[in-house]
């Protein structure tokens, strides 16, 4: 039982080293499920190689529990030692903070990363299975009843990690936590008087180390923690850091400017935002729209767009948010700026997910006037839900006849790569299924979508009626909408678009908004891999699994 006990905690502490070093590299990498899923493939493979060793080690080790317990050692000083790596990562190899690096450099470093980690936590699979083999005197029934278990540790680690250990614990605090039960675990097997050996020195050692992992778990972890985030986001002050269940929360700050982070990117910026994005993506829409008076806003909002939209005579302002420790963090660092917008009694937060709430709106027959959605483009499977057929047929239902809805796009004056074209082709071919639209050019396409015949209100009409409803702008004037709106641009657009021969639309089940997002990224981070995934583009899906299928029948066979 004893035994059992160890293997049990050996699956809850290999999810928690998943768990964290997923999340660590995510931060690191500004990725997304394609990031996840190098990880874990490297994860994998590091862990294949440490079973395959450790059944190696098994064949020639009389004592399986004092290598389990060396191994133990291992992972003891491994495990902060690689989360202290993959946070130093960038700052050793010259990139800056939230400068985002290619697929090929992600799977190379999380290789050559998590390879000291990796090999040993495999290691222990075997090896406990030979401690349970030598106990009950079975081989068969004794690695299935080792499986089991540690499957078993891996479902309770699951709700503790995500809802406790993170959130609670720094990934220093956690690595060392888990260590030491791991430590605890195996003293408990060795404490027994028949145990093989009389390993009663191997008792005092796991002891010992168990009590050495939970007291770092304190101020060592804390000072290892300082000491990482300060070459993770060297250049800048870092103000606040911590994890909540969605995802990383950090702070930074320079003479009186805050920036805040979501797992590595920069999402807001206050009191000076980004006024050339804050201001396309606020005043077309908003001028556009005869009388806006309710407005569904799903995206970063506070330090601009919410100042922005507010500037009009709006009754309602309904900003959803799904992290209500994003609005706690800016609320703990404000601007003027952020405190005029969150004091407002027009501005009602909702921490909801933007597209159950969209969804939840249209199945009460609920309306707004203009839908305004400030995400990043589709580069994650949660992101693309918001640029899906199934998606824009909710939002129709919310909006009005002459409602208004608008986003953003990656463009270009001048020329637009393959890749972009694909990723605007797709989103635009899509957003045509369920409304009317018009797209301003420039190096942000601003799309603007509405379920009757869309017509684009000229320069001057937007510039008249922002004048009307006492709105005042930075850098949005009467020439500059003459120049986004220009006939030349809007018509050099149309002739770009069209080289988008894609036949799909992008829907929730077929993400294809996420692969050419993704594309999209790679092409400006990974130019070597370019036409690996135009390739890829053209691969039939359904044959490609058949020709899977065959080849591993005939590999049964």
């Amino acid at each position: 039982r004893r035994g059992y006990f160890a293997v049990f905690i050996m699956g809850f502490a290999t999810l928690a080293a998943q768990t964290v070093l997923i999340r660590e590299f995510f931060v690191t990498f500004n990725g997304n499920e394609l990031t996840i899923g190098i990880v874990l493939g490297a994860w994998i493979l590091m862990e294949a190689a440490g079973s395959l060793i450790g059944g190696y080690v098994v064949r020639k080790t009389k004592n399986a529990a004092a290598s389990y317990a060396f191994i133990q050692f291992a992972v003891f000083i491994f495990f902060p030692a690689v989360i202290y790596l993959i946070r130093a990562m960038k700052a050793l190899l010259g990139f800056g903070v939230g400068e985002s690096v290619g697929n090929l450099f992600i799977l190379s470093s999380s290789l050559a990363v998590i390879l000291p980690l990796g090999i040993p936590m495999g290691m222990l699979f075997p090896l406990a299975c030979a401690m349970a083999r030598r106990a009950s005197g079975e081989t068969a029934e004794s690695i299935g009843a080792v499986y089991f278990t540690e499957a078993l540790g891996f479902m309770a680690a699951g709700p503790v990690i995500t809802y406790i250990l993170i959130t609670k614990f720094n990934s220093f605090s956690i690595a060392f936590l888990m260590s030491g039960l791991m430590a605890a675990s195996l003293a408990l097997i060795l404490a027994r008087k028949e145990a093989a050996g009389g390993p009663r020195v191997l008792f005092g050692i796991s002891a010992l180390l168990a009590l050495s992992a939970i007291l770092s778990a304190t101020a060592p972890s804390s000072y290892l923690n300082t000491a990482s985030l300060g070459l993770q986001w060297r250049g800048q002050k870092l103000l606040h850091y911590e994890n909540s269940i969605h995802g990383n929360l950090a702070a930074a700050g320079r003479l009186g400017q805050y920036t805040f982070y979501s797992n590595g990117m920069p999402i807001i910026s206050s009191p000076d935002p980004d006024i050339w994005h804050t201001e396309d993506l606020v005043h077309f829409a908003m001028a556009s729209h005869p009388d806006p008076k309710t407005v569904l806003l799903i995206g970063g909002g506070a330090g601009g767009v919410v100042n922005e939209v507010l500037k009009y005579p709006v009754e309602k302002l309904i900003y959803a948010e799904l992290d209500p420790q994003l609005i706690r963090l800016i609320e703990s660092f404000p601007t003027e700026l952020t405190k005029k917008e969150l004091s407002d009694r027009r501005l009602e937060i909702k921490y909801i997910d933007g597209a159950l709430l969209a969804r939840k709106m249209a199945s009460f027959g609920e309306k707004v006037d203009v839908v305004m959605l400030n995400l990043p483009i589709p580069s994650t499977l949660q992101l693309n839900r918001f640029y899906t057929k199934e998606f824009y047929d909710a939002l129709r239902r919310i909006l009005p006849e002459d409602g208004i809805l608008v986003f953003t796009l990656p463009g270009s004056p001048s020329a637009m790569s393959p890749e972009m074209t694909d990723l605007n082709g797709v989103i635009l071919k899509t957003l045509k299924i369920a409304f009317k639209t018009f797209v301003v050019p420039g190096y942000s396409n601003v799309y603007l979508a509405s379920p009757q015949k869309f017509v684009e209100a000229p320069p001057a009409l937007l510039l008249e009626r922002m004048g009307e409803r006492g709105v005042t702008a930075k850098l949005f004037n009467r020439q500059y909408a003459e120049d986004r709106m220009g006939e030349q641009w809007v018509k050099w657009f149309g002739d770009s678009i069209s080289r988008y021969k894609g036949g799909r639309i992008n829907s929730d089940l077929v993400p294809v908004g996420t692969y050419y997002a993704v594309s999209y990224l790679n092409s400006m981070l990974s130019p070597e891999t370019i036409k690996l995934t135009r390739v890829l583009a053209g691969i039939n899906l359904p044959i490609l699994l058949l020709a899977i299928l065959a080849a591993g029948f005939l590999a049964i066979i």
